[in-house]
């Protein structure tokens, strides 16, 4: 809109509920068509405080004070699926499938800088100590490590399977769900819930055969994973495998990958679907 001016001006305005007269000092904008009041003008308006006083800050209140208590009766419910460890999926293991013509390949360890060793040191120890990796003597296959460093000052071990591992797979069949497909099943939902898995795909164990070909070279030897690790080709399709076959049939809930959303028309039905849900997990 074009603001053809402005100016300053004091005003009187009569309070239809008290009948006493609000005096104040405000900016109005002048346009073609319309004159508009500024902000500080209509914040002195009787009007406007009511309604900030009777709405917005009870309402917001409301709100939060009733999610912390729905988010802490799912926790107390639902204890177990809500530790600070690492979970495992217990209905199935990852397989890993190479082409007809595939060739083992191994890679040498990277260098790594001094000032990370210590880090990286800790980040091996973690995932040795929760089953993730496991130390080994020989392999065949070998992918080089990188590290990428948090916003928490932590860093993550990634392989980088690129170098040729990912080269070497087949790709699952199991198609990721499009975003009309993700919108459908949510359709007509008033609430809703977004849950992420932690370390997701680390929550799936690796049949045995597959594991040497998930070998890593660090500089402190070979480990081989014991868990899909991010980074492999087929790993997205294998988990959003799981994750499908784990929400078949539940009413109000989709999932992309290690992500799941849950919605409801009312509070009851959403926290019966998300009960559901957790009951699944």
């Amino acid at each position: 809109m074009k603001i053809d001016g402005r100016f300053s001006t004091d005003f009187s305005v009569k309070d239809r509920m008290t009948g006493s007269t609000i005096q104040g000092n405000g900016l109005c904008y002048v346009t073609e068509s319309a004159n508009l009041l500024g902000l500080e003008w209509c914040i002195q308006l009787p009007a406007y405080q009511q309604l900030k006083e009777q709405y917005h800050c009870r309402l917001v209140a409301e709100g939060e004070s009733k999610r912390a208590e729905f988010v802490a009766d799912l926790k107390k419910q639902f204890a177990e699926v809500f530790k600070c460890e690492l979970g495992r999926c217990t209905k199935t293991k990852a397989k890993l499938i190479l082409k007809d013509n595939a060739i083992p390949v191994f890679k040498k360890k990277r260098p790594v800088p001094y000032a990370s060793v210590p880090y990286l040191d800790k980040e091996i120890d973690r995932l040795v100590a929760e089953g993730v990796i496991s130390a080994v003597d020989h392999s065949e296959w070998a992918a080089p490590i990188v590290m990428v460093r948090k916003k928490n000052g932590k860093i993550r071990l990634c392989a980088n399977f690129s170098t040729g591992l990912n080269d070497a797979l087949q790709l699952p069949q199991h198609p990721l769900p499009t975003a009309e497909e993700v919108f459908t099943k949510l359709n007509g939902g008033q609430l809703f819930t977004q849950i992420d898995f932690a370390e997701a795909y680390l929550q799936v164990e690796v049949e045995e055969e597959s594991k040497e070909m998930l070998t890593i070279n660090t500089h402190r030897g070979l480990f081989r994973y014991n868990r899909l690790p991010f980074g492999v080709k087929s790993a997205p399709g294998i988990f959003q495998q799981i994750m499908d076959a784990m929400i078949c049939g539940l009413e109000g809930v989709a999932a992309y990958l290690d992500d799941v959303i849950v919605t409801g028309r009312t509070d009851a039905g959403h926290r019966q679907n998300l009960e559901a849900l957790f009951k699944r997990i």
